[in-house]
C-alpha cells in the first residue's frame, strides 16, 4: 500500500517529493504581528499568486494542474496577456476561476467578460455559478442578498461583496462603454469584430478604474521624491498593475485579426523593451510608461496538455476526420497561413464582403447578407448534389447578377435528418427523394428560379422523376422537366411546365476539370462572391434561438437564417479541403479534385464530405453559362416607316394572312447600324 501511495503525486511532474526543496516556505519569516494572529498571515497566502493552486483547492475544492496554477499566476501579474490553447483544454473554467479569485482578493474588482454572441460570453459566467454552488466556504464569505450569480435578458453578474463580473455580448460596443471596469476579458477572439474591439477597449484603457485615487497616489508619489523620502521599496509597495485586458481562444488563419495581435504580442515581447524595435512595431515612439513586460502570450497545444486531462480518443477522431490546416489551429493552437488546397482560404475569404467595401465592382462596393427568401426581380441558380446513403443531400442557391453571382443560401439535409422530421410530423413526404424534391419546389416559391444543375449520379435520377411526377404537385405548381438544348432534341422537349432542369455528369472528367478551374478563376476575378459573415447578427439570432455558436450542429429539423449562415461557413470549409491530383501517371493521366483521404472513426479510411462544395460547382457552371450567353445587339435604325416613306396603294407584301397582316401594318425600310 505503501508503495502505492508513493506514486500518487506523479501527476504533478516533480519527480520524488521527498528530495524536492521548497524556496519560499510562507512559515518562514513571518513576522510577529503574523505569528500572532495566524488569520491575517493566511489571508496575505491566500492573496499570494505564489500559492494560487493551494488557495484554489481549500477555498473551492477545486484540484489543478500545475500548467493550471501556471496559467492563472501568469493572468495575475500581466496587464495584456493572451491565451492561445487547444481546444477542450479548458480556457473558460480557467477564466471563471480567475475572475473568482480576483473579485475574492481584491475587493472592488469590475469585471467585464465579453464574446461576439451572448451564449459564448455566458460560458465563462456558467463556469462561474457552477464553482460558487460548489463552495459552501465561498458562499458563507460572501453572503449578502446581492452577493451570488444572477441571469438577467441581456446580462449576467456576479457579485461578491464589493466586486462584480458581468458577461455580455460585444454587441455594437455600446453596452460595454457604459462600463468601467478594471477587466476586460474577450473569449473566443477570433469571433469579435476588431474594429469593435479595437474602439472598446482603447476608450476602456485610456480610463482609469479609480481615476481620484490614482490622482492622490501619483501626487503622493511626487511630493515625497520632491522632498528626496521617496525609494525603490516604495515604489515597489505602491506598484498597481491598473487595467487589463484579456485575450483567449483558439487560433485562426493568419491573415485574420486574431493572427496580428498575437505577431504584435511576440514582437513586442521579443523586443525586450528596445526603443527602435517598438518603434517600429508601433510605428512611432512609444510612450513613457510603456512596458513591454506587461504583454505575454500563453500557447497551450494539445501535445503539451498531460496525458489524461482531455479526452485522447476525440482528439485522435479529430485529428483522422479534419484537415490538417483545422487540426493546427483548434488543438496545436498554430496559427496557420493558409490553406494547401485548390482553393486556398486566402481566396475564398478575399470573396467575402463585408462593411467597408473590400469588393468593389465597377466602382461600387458590394455588401450583401445570406438570405432565406430571394428577390422576385432577380433569377436565380440551384446547384444539387443528391445524397447517396451516407452523404448529404447539398443545395446552393446563386442569385445572378450581370457582372457576379452570389452565394446566398446553402441547405443541406440526410437521411437521418429526414426520419427525424418524419417522428415529428413535419413533413408529408414518405420517401427521401421525394421530400429532397419538395424542398426544391419551396425554394422555387421563394428563390424565383432560371436553371436548376442536378448531378446525374447517385440518387439525381430519383429527383428527376420526383419533380414530373403529377402526384407530387401541390396547387399552382408545374412539372420540371430538362431543359430545352436546340442542337439536340429529346423526348421531354414537348411536355408542358417548366424547362429548367440540367442533369450534369459530374463524373465526366472535362466536366469536373472545366467547373473546378471555372470556379478558381471566378474568384480570382470576385464573379462570385460570398456573403458578409457578421458575427454580431448571427450572434444574437443565435441567441434568440437558443444556439451556440461554438457548438451548433448542422442539419436541425426547422430551416432558419442561422443556419443557412453557418452551411455557408461549412460550404466554404469544404472548398479549401479540395486538393487536386492526377488519377495516373503519362499521356493517359486526368486531373482529379477530392478531399484529402483519411482515418475514419472505424478505422478505413475515407474522405472527408464535400457535399457543399459539388452543389456549388455546378451551380457556377449554371451561372457562367448565363453570363456568357450574347446579349442582344441594340441598332440605332434610320429611316422611317414604309407606308409614310413610299406612296403605294394597296399591300406591299401577298402571302398568308397570318404574316401579310403583320408585315403589311409595320414595315421599316432603313439603315442599320
Amino acid at each position: 500500500m505503501k508503495t502505492e501511495t508513493k506514486f500518487d503525486d506523479a501527476w504533478l511532474g516533480l519527480g520524488n517529493l521527498e528530495n524536492l526543496s521548497i524556496d519560499k516556505n510562507p512559515m518562514i519569516g513571518r513576522s510577529k504581528q503574523e505569528i500572532e494572529k495566524p488569520d491575517l498571515h493566511l489571508i496575505k497566502i491566500f492573496r499570494d499568486p505564489s500559492y494560487l493552486g493551494s488557495t484554489v483547492k481549500l477555498l473551492f475544492g477545486i484540484e489543478l494542474h500545475p500548467i493550471q496554477v501556471a496559467i492563472l499566476q501568469e493572468f495575475w501579474v500581466r496587464p495584456f496577456p493572451m491565451f492561445i490553447a487547444s481546444r477542450g483544454f479548458g480556457k473558460s473554467f480557467l477564466m471563471a476561476l480567475y475572475c473568482i479569485l480576483k473579485c475574492v482578493f481584491v475587493p472592488g474588482t469590475k469585471i467585464v467578460v465579453v464574446g461576439a454572441a451572448f451564449r459564448q460570453s455566458k460560458i465563462i459566467f456558467e463556469y462561474m455559478e457552477t464553482i460558487w454552488r460548489s463552495s459552501p466556504i465561498l458562499r458563507s464569505i460572501f453572503s449578502g442578498n446581492d452577493d451570488g450569480p444572477r441571469r438577467d435578458v441581456d446580462r449576467c453578474t456576479m457579485r461578491l461583496g464589493d466586486s462584480w463580473t458581468v458577461a455580455i455580448p460585444m454587441g455594437d460596443g455600446s453596452k460595454i462603454r457604459g462600463l468601467r471596469a478594471h477587466i476586460i476579458i474577450a473569449d473566443e477572439f477570433a469571433s469579435i469584430s476588431p474594429d469593435i474591439y479595437e474602439t472598446v477597449v482603447a476608450g476602456f484603457a485610456a480610463v482609469s478604474a479609480s481615476p481620484i485615487e490614482n490622482v492622490k497616489a501619483e501626487a503622493r508619489k511626487q511630493a515625497m521624491k520632491d522632498m528626496g523620502v521617496w525609494n525603490e521599496e516604495l515604489e515597489s509597495l505602491t506598484k498597481k498593475m491598473g487595467n487589463q485586458a484579456i485575450i483567449s481562444g483558439t487560433a485562426d488563419y493568419s491573415f485574420k485579426h486574431f493572427a496580428k495581435y498575437w505577431e504584435r504580442y511576440r514582437r513586442i515581447i521579443d523586443s525586450k523593451g528596445d526603443p527602435q524595435k517598438l518603434a517600429d512595431i508601433f510605428g512611432e515612439e512609444p510612450s513613457e510608461n510603456f512596458n513591454w513586460r506587461d504583454y505575454s502570450v500563453i500557447r497551450i497545444p494539445y501535445e503539451l496538455i498531460p496525458k489524461g486531462f482531455m479526452d485522447d480518443k476525440q482528439v485522435s477522431r479529430a485529428k483522422a476526420t479534419i484537415h490538417t490546416g483545422i487540426y493546427n489551429m483548434e488543438y496545436a493552437a498554430c496559427f496557420v497561413k493558409d490553406s494547401e488546397g485548390f482553393f486556398r482560404r486566402s481566396l475564398v475569404e478575399s470573396c467575402v464582403v463585408d462593411d467597408k467595401g473590400s469588393v468593389v465592382i465597377n466602382d461600387k462596393p458590394i455588401i450583401f447578407d445570406a438570405v432565406t427568401k430571394g428577390n422576385p426581380n432577380l433569377q436565380y441558380v440551384y446547384g444539387i448534389d443528391p445524397a447517396s446513403e451516407k452523404d448529404n443531400f447539398s443545395i446552393v442557391i446563386l442569385e445572378l447578377h450581370p457582372d457576379h453571382s452570389r452565394v446566398v443560401c446553402v441547405w443541406t439535409t440526410n437521411r437521418t435528418n429526414f426520419k427525424e422530421r418524419q417522428k415529428t410530423g413535419l413533413i408529408d413526404e414518405h420517401d427521401f427523394y421525394g421530400f429532397c424534391a419538395r424542398k426544391i419546389r419551396n425554394l422555387m416559391k421563394i428563390f424565383p428560379c432560371a436553371r436548376i444543375g442536378l448531378d446525374a449520379q447517385g440518387g439525381g435520377v430519383a429527383i428527376e422523376e420526383a419533380l414530373h411526377d403529377k402526384n407530387k404537385l401541390k396547387e399552382g405548381e408545374q412539372l420540371i422537366w430538362p431543359f430545352i438544348d436546340y442542337n439536340k432534341s429529346k423526348d421531354t422537349d414537348s411536355q408542358p411546365g417548366l424547362h429548367i432542369l440540367e442533369l450534369v455528369q459530374f463524373a465526366r472528367a472535362e466536366w469536373t476539370a472545366q467547373a473546378n478551374h471555372g470556379l478558381r478563376k471566378d474568384l480570382e476575378d470576385k464573379a462570385l462572391l460570398f456573403p458578409r459573415f457578421d458575427n454580431l447578427t448571427l450572434g444574437l439570432t443565435m441567441d434568440q434561438e437558443g444556439k451556440d455558436i461554438l457548438q451548433d450542429d448542422l442539419n436541425p429539423i426547422y430551416d432558419n437564417l442561422s443556419e443557412c449562415v453557418l452551411e455557408i461557413e461549412e460550404l466554404k470549409n469544404e472548398l479549401t479541403t479540395i486538393v487536386m491530383s492526377q488519377t495516373s501517371t503519362g499521356a493517359g493521366a486526368r486531373d482529379r479534385w477530392d478531399t484529402p483521404e483519411v482515418k475514419m472513426q472505424n478505422g478505413k479510411k475515407g474522405r472527408l464530405r464535400k457535399d457543399r462544395y459539388s452543389s456549388l460547382i455546378i451551380a457556377n457552371m449554371m451561372a457562367r453559362q448565363f453570363r456568357n450567353q450574347l446579349q442582344s445587339v441594340e441598332y440605332d435604325v434610320i429611316g422611317e416607316n414604309a407606308r409614310n416613306a413610299v406612296k403605294t396603294k394597296g399591300d406591299m407584301y401577298k402571302g398568308p394572312q397570318w404574316f401579310t397582316s403583320s408585315a403589311n401594318d409595320d414595315i421599316y425600310e432603313g439603315i442599320y447600324r
